[in-house]
């Protein structure tokens, strides 16, 4: 007996291992695919600044990660962005970027990461749609799972090699709280904080995100949130929605 094509797709989100959801809301997790673990990921992300100018960014990321071993991880993302201000828009193929993530210790339910990285500039920086040149960074994760809530930890460090005069040392940290409220469904709360990578501006950007994370199928995360401007430097309001499948 054939089998069609869509019950086969059906099959594997209903008989994939059970995993935790990831999710573009709480920046980076401890969490790992497994060897061949394939996932792919997409998200939108729309923000508005009103520092100076109002300026209003969107931009679409396309990322896929493959389990090398059982705690290691390779990313690949693509990004595209576009944004318009006082009239003037433009948009195109962001920096690519390319990362490595891989367990460094455990130790009080606590699971320790690191996640290097670098770009490759494929953006048009005149159009300010890339950085010009190819930068590097390191981010340390911390992750644990205490009954239904999930928290995370980042902090990284970000050599932003550009040919925007644009701050080169950039400090980045992070810190989310997800509480599984229903079996598929999650909520989470998170904030970060950055160097400013304008070196005329005294402020640094701090945001807070919340949204919900919808889990229909074991290898199937949907998430959506609104993310809110702490600082004058900050954005001042986003939305943020994606999805992520393993496969």
């Amino acid at each position: 007996m054939k089998i069609s094509f869509a019950a086969a797709v059906l099959a594997v989100f209903y008989f994939s291992a059970p995993a935790a959801a990831f999710t573009h809301l709480a920046g980076e997790d401890t969490r790992f695919l497994g060897r061949d673990g394939k996932q792919m990921e997409g998200w939108l992300d729309y923000s508005a600044s009103r520092e100076g100018p109002d300026r209003y960014n969107t931009s679409a990321s396309a990322k896929l990660t493959y389990g090398l071993w059982e705690n290691l991880d390779l990313m690949v993302t693509v990004p595209w962005h576009g944004w318009n201000s006082r009239g003037i828009s433009e948009s195109g193929l962001g920096d690519a970027l390319l990362e490595a993530k891989f367990q460094a210790a455990r130790k009080s339910g606590w699971t320790l990461a690191l996640k290097p990285g670098f770009s490759l500039p494929a953006g048009d920086e005149a159009k300010s749609l890339g950085a010009g040149k190819g930068g590097v960074w390191l981010y340390g994760i911390a992750g644990k799972t205490l009954g239904p809530w999930q928290f995370y930890l980042n902090a990284g460090f970000i050599l932003n090699r550009n040919s925007l005069d644009e701050r080169i040392n950039i400090l980045k940290t992070s810190a989310a709280a997800l509480l599984k409220v229903h079996p598929r469904l999650l909520a989470a709360a998170g904030v970060d904080a950055a160097t400013n990578k304008d070196k005329s501006s005294s402020s640094n950007p701090v945001t807070s995100v919340f949204g919900l994370v919808w889990s229909p199928y074991p290898a199937l995360d949907l998430d959506a949130g609104l993310r809110l401007g702490l600082t004058r430097a900050a954005i001042s309001e986003g939305l943020v929605a994606g999805f992520t499948l393993r496969i």
